[in-house]
């Protein structure tokens, strides 16, 4: 089944794009042309770290590129 979700980068831009249910969240990036390295995966706001596992389903509605917050060590 296909379904519209935004895919975008904070700051920056967010566009939206028709995927197939069960669709990776590494190929909607590259679907997006976005590069995750240096940010956080953030779909539907909940922090994801295996790209390639977590796919998008009826639920999804949004991936976000973070910029990785630094904290104090």
């Amino acid at each position: 089944m296909e379904k519209t979700i935004r895919v975008g980068i904070m700051p920056g831009r967010i566009t939206e794009y028709a995927v197939t249910t069960g669709t990776s969240i590494a190929d909607v990036l590259a679907m997006a042309s976005l590069d995750p390295s240096g940010y956080d995966v953030k779909v539907d706001g909940e922090k994801i770290t295996n790209l390639n596992t977590t796919v998008v389903d009826d639920a999804t509605s949004l991936v976000l590129l973070v910029k990785q917050v630094k904290g104090n060590k």
